[in-house]
């Protein structure tokens, strides 16, 4: 069942190709890359005097985390005993603990069940975004950070019948010689390539995100709902490509904030 995604995912906002895993048989739309080095920040700028605060879908009230506040002490100390004692030493990529993917740098969590759903390992990362399993882990145990790259792939989830995908990327706009660009910037350059699509503010897992939502109709792939949101420099991209079989609902289910 295994089929190669090309670059959708460039045009979900990575620069770069990917492969995926899809039941539908289909081929993949390629697409150019939105690219810093091609223009200036002047071609990409919010054209919007003030944000407009929206939900997308009834799926992204899923992940609204509204109740943000742990007063219980023992409340507190058993989400903080659930965190691996190695997520700070993997910052800002991330850490795997068995069936849960933690980024401390966006503060949220993925939780598969290993079975309908699963992450791919070091090396199908590689293989999907045309890089080495070496290098993948260099990143994921910190011998390599993001700050030194343009683009990287923090952790890639798959549903294993429908091949829809949950995909968690940086982009190093520090790198295109562009440090303020921010989330929604980029975002707008990736709408450009659709019609009539607007970014969103919207409530994503307690935090305001970026979001960019593509209808099946306008992709040969399913659904494409991208959130971006900028921390320390990096902007970091959650997004979801999801297959007629799989409900945008199901995925949004899997993340859940993550708080220290």
């Amino acid at each position: 069942m295994y089929k190669k995604i090309s670059s959708i995912l460039v045009a979900i906002l990575i620069l770069g190709s990917l492969s995926c895993l899809t039941g539908c048989g289909e081929e993949e739309e390629a697409y150019s890359s939105p690219s810093f080095n091609n223009g200036s920040s002047d071609e990409a700028t919010v054209s919007d005097a003030e944000d407009e605060i929206a939900s997308i879908s009834d799926a992204l009230m899923i992940a609204s985390y509204t109740d943000a506040t742990v007063t219980d002490a023992s409340e507190m100390d058993a989400i903080l005993s659930s965190i691996p004692a190695s997520l700070t030493d993997a910052l800002p990529m991330g850490v795997y603990d068995k069936d849960v993917y933690y980024n401390g740098l966006a503060e949220f969590k993925i939780t598969v069940d290993g079975e309908n759903w699963r992450f791919f390992n070091a090396e199908e990362v590689a293989s999907a975004t045309g890089t080495t399993k070496d290098y993948i882990n260099n990143l994921w145990y910190g011998y390599k950070s993001p700050y030194d790259e343009e683009t990287t792939y923090a952790a890639i989830a798959t549903h294993v019948d429908t091949g829809s995908t949950i995909i968690v990327s940086y982009v190093n706009p520090e790198n295109y010689n562009m440090p303020d660009y921010s989330a929604k910037e980029y975002l707008q350059m990736a709408a450009g390539k659709y019609e009539n699509l607007k970014v969103r503010t919207v409530t994503f897992l307690g935090n305001k995100y970026e979001c960019l939502d593509i209808p099946a109709e306008q992709t040969n792939v399913g659904r494409r709902t991208q959130f971006a949101i900028k921390e320390d420099g990096i902007i970091i991209i959650i997004t979801f490509t999801m297959s007629e079989e799989t409900p945008l609902e199901e995925a949004v289910s899997l993340l859940t904030p993550l708080y220290y």
